[in-house]
């Protein structure tokens, strides 16, 4: 299950990439305003990779609240079913392990950070696509 949580993940930091590239085309005349106020590549470089940190950190609280609100669904409400009959309990067991959320937070973030460094190193040379 994991695994394929990264994958899903993967795909979705090319969601990540595209919108974060799409942000420093439409703010490439900021971005050599700043540098000309003599903000360096570094610091452009910082402001887009806050801004994925940022998607990140949304991303994980929303995620972990739903996760953790439909867990503790299944845990008292036992919605999902299991088919057949022939097992001991009516409904899909649930229990939620800390590591597991550890886990998956540390694996968002990185995954998420790193698609944000493509579109900030862009940013960061941004303003030497402008003069060409």
């Amino acid at each position: 299950v994991y695994a394929l949580f990264c994958l899903v993940l993967l795909i979705a930091s090319c969601t990540i990439i595209g919108s974060l590239t799409m942000l420093v085309l439409e703010k490439r005349k900021d971005i050599a305003l700043l540098q000309a106020m003599g903000a360096t590549k570094g610091y452009i470089k910082k402001i887009f990779l806050y801004e994925g940190v940022l998607l990140a950190v949304v991303g994980i609280a929303i995620g972990c609240t739903l996760g953790i609100a439909v867990c503790i669904a299944q845990q008292y409400g036992h919605y999902i079913p299991l088919s057949g009959g022939s097992f001991i309990i009516d409904y899909y067991p649930v229990r939620m392990q800390w590591a597991d959320f550890v886990l998956i937070i540390s694996t968002v973030f990185a995954i998420t950070v790193l698609a944000s460094y493509v579109p900030a190193t862009k940013a960061a040379n941004a303003l030497h696509s402008l003069k060409s």
